[in-house]
């Protein structure tokens, strides 16, 4: 187990796919996880890493401020998204489906993490950070799991 900090060190200026419980976590300010993605997020936004995401993790995202009707969250969380300068966020295409078809394949992963992964690797990215026991490292990506890190000291 190592720090944040340490493993935002080791990725930095490397491109890193952001799955959404790092985004959840962070707008919820989840008080388990907040500590382990405000730096993330931080990291993000001053350009240290270059983060990506999916347009699934946006929908994924949404889904439970649309069950409540929270009109106003909705909104924040789509402004946070169209953030300038802040990270760029990859459309599923139908490459992108087929390489997750072969990954869940390959991999035996539930489809939306096999997407994730996908448009991961289709974007160039190095690594995942995400906190979803399912998705998990291989010869195509580094994964990092929140759960296995400890917040910077």
């Amino acid at each position: 187990m190592g720090t944040i900090k340490d493993t935002l060190d080791r990725l930095q200026g490397h491109q890193v796919y952001l799955d959404s419980n790092v985004f959840i976590y962070f707008l919820d300010r989840n008080p388990d996880f907040f500590p382990l993605v405000e730096p993330v997020i931080e990291a993000v936004a001053s350009g240290l890493i270059i983060g990506c995401t999916g347009d699934a993790v946006i929908a994924e995202i949404l889904v439970k401020p649309y069950q409540s009707g929270n009109l106003a969250l909705i909104a924040s969380i789509k402004a946070f998204f169209r953030t300038e300068n802040f990270l760029s966020i990859y459309s599923h295409d139908a490459e992108t489906f087929d390489l997750a078809a072969q990954l869940r394949a390959k991999y035996n992963q539930k489809f939306i993490d096999a997407l994730h992964y996908a448009t991961a690797i289709r974007a160039g990215c190095s690594c995942i950070i995400t906190n979803d026991s399912g998705i998990k490292s291989n010869d195509l990506l580094d994964v990092v799991h929140l759960s296995t890190l400890r917040p910077n000291k």
